[in-house]
């Protein structure tokens, strides 16, 4: 579910003290489009704004996906293993290639587990590399839309 600016404007303290490197709505933008995280904002580790940092976390969840930009939509996700099997650095694995899926101790970029796709590590995504490869075969070919990419990374 898309997140509100005003929203999430309204549990920043407000104050516009530049602390972060912006105003609090050039935070909430940082915020939404993932180029932040809420203990970027100083303010929001005081005591006094406790309740709202933990509000903003809810809101938005440390990210394993940080390093590439992708966003995982557990819930549109329905296993098909697609995604694994287009990801170039995956194919780089024989049983992959024949569709098979990697085997739990290969080095894999995605995974299928439990029906999901898993993000099992940042760092062998061509989006990862330094500098990063411009890849997006696992959101192109995902039929249900259940991967997303929140940044050019």
């Amino acid at each position: 579910m898309p997140v509100s600016l005003l929203e999430v404007y309204n549990l920043l303290p407000g104050t516009n003290c530049k602390e972060c490197g912006t105003v609090c709505m050039g935070f909430v933008a940082k915020l939404i489009a993932r180029e932040a995280k809420p203990e970027d904002c100083p303010l929001l580790l005081e005591t006094a704004y406790s309740v709202n940092l933990e509000k903003l976390r809810d809101l938005f969840p440390p990210m394993e996906k940080e390093l590439t930009g992708l966003i995982i939509e557990d819930e549109n996700c329905i296993g098909c293993g697609i995604c694994a099997v287009v990801c170039e650095e995956n194919r780089m694995n024989e049983e992959v290639i024949y569709g098979k899926g990697g085997r739990y101790k290969d080095e894999l970029v995605l995974r299928i587990e439990e029906g999901k796709v898993r993000l099992v590590d940042a760092k062998k995504c061509k989006r990862a590399f330094e500098p990063p490869e411009f890849c997006r075969a696992c959101v192109d070919h995902c039929p249900m839309g259940a991967i997303e990419l929140v940044s050019s990374a």
